[in-house]
């Protein structure tokens, strides 16, 4: 058993947690002023969570959204966007980036979709000429508006940007997008843009194997990474079946073994987070942490930037509070954050 720091999933207020270990499982109790006790399931598998060396990190990286638009509507998608949207003013954008600590630290940009933005190109070089430490930078895209090829050599005279492409099952909007996503893809690669990680996102577990399937046959040279995370629960998808880490990494391995892939794990990563090479090929098992079971003690405590006033954002919380967008309809997080965790941002001790 142990205290630690949780947020309400009704109010998302900070909250004292308990979490503790019955019946082979892991649970959090948590206690909000106004909504009660609950209590959570974490992770069904105590021998699985207990075993796992997972690192603490300092802040990492910085979030920006430039867009609530999208090109998609993806079920998992925990952006909920809004095409009818006014986009931010880029000099919004770039004095909230120069109100950050000049600390050189990268910056993801983000959307919803940030290609959607025809000026994304010259954001990029008004964040780099800015003062300070330079930061490399990080586009999350679905890849769909790479596809053209014209748009994407706006991209290759710009230094210190690399790409997350974001895939799903091909039952999510059919052949057509996916064929648009590979070219996008394909278009970088041809570009010389880097690619850091292809992610795919699992709405089920039956989707699980043709994704492994597919990036076994990309193989090597598409990216830096490849990333098998879950959605369910989330998005536009509330009451899908949850799908926990220890459920994924055994159906990985299984799915591996019957297609005779080399399947290595390497006990490391985050707690979300689990590293392994599937056929040689370096990648990440995730389970995208949510509202109900979220410990501030045991994320990547660049998550911890979020839950600060005052701090840029960064991924986890940042994503969490999105992701239960339609539940919480926006709410923002309460101020009611424990000094000493303020004193220790950046980075928690144990």
């Amino acid at each position: 058993m142990k205290n630690t720091l949780s947020v309400c999933h009704h109010c998302y207020r900070h909250v004292p947690a308990i979490k503790f270990e019955k019946d082979n499982s892991i649970w959090l109790r948590k206690t909000c002023p106004e909504h009660g006790e609950s209590t959570h399931l974490v992770e069904p598998d105590a021998e699985f969570y207990n075993s796992y060396n997972y690192e603490r990190h300092a802040l990492g990286s910085y979030f920006i959204e430039i867009t609530n638009r999208c090109n998609l509507a993806c079920p998992h998608c925990y952006q909920m966007p809004d095409n009818q949207s006014v986009d931010p003013e880029v000099t919004r954008i770039i004095e909230d980036i120069k109100s950050w600590p000049d600390d050189g630290l990268p910056i993801a940009i983000c959307g919803a979709e940030p290609t959607t933005r025809k000026d994304l190109p010259d954001i990029i070089k008004k964040i780099q000429a800015l003062p300070g430490k330079p930061r490399s930078l990080m586009i999350l895209t679905n890849g769909v508006n790479l596809s053209n090829y014209d748009y994407a050599k706006k991209f290759a005279e710009l230094e210190g940007v690399r790409w997350t492409f974001g895939l799903n099952h091909t039952d999510y909007q059919g052949p057509v997008v996916r064929k648009k996503q590979m070219q996008g893809i394909k278009n970088c690669i041809d570009l010389g843009l880097v690619i850091k990680n292809i992610s795919y996102t699992l709405l089920n577990m039956s989707q699980l194997e043709d994704c492994i399937n597919e990036l076994v046959d990309l193989g090597q040279g598409y990216c830096e990474a490849y990333r098998i995370r879950c959605g369910a629960d989330i998005g536009r998808a509330p009451n899908a079946k949850q799908i926990y880490l220890s459920d994924l990494m055994k159906a990985t391995e299984e799915i591996c073994k019957k297609n005779e892939y080399t399947f290595e794990k390497f006990n490391y990563g985050n707690r979300a987070h689990y590293c392994v090479e599937i056929n040689g090929l370096p990648a990440r098992i995730i389970q995208w942490p949510d509202a109900t079971t979220l410990d501030l003690s045991e994320v990547q405590t660049e998550s911890i930037a979020d839950i600060i006033p005052g701090k840029p954002p960064s991924p986890l919380v940042h994503q969490v509070i999105l992701r239960d967008g339609a539940i919480n309809k926006g709410l923002p997080l309460l101020d009611t954050i424990p000094q000493e965790w303020i004193d220790n941002y950046g980075g928690i001790n144990d």
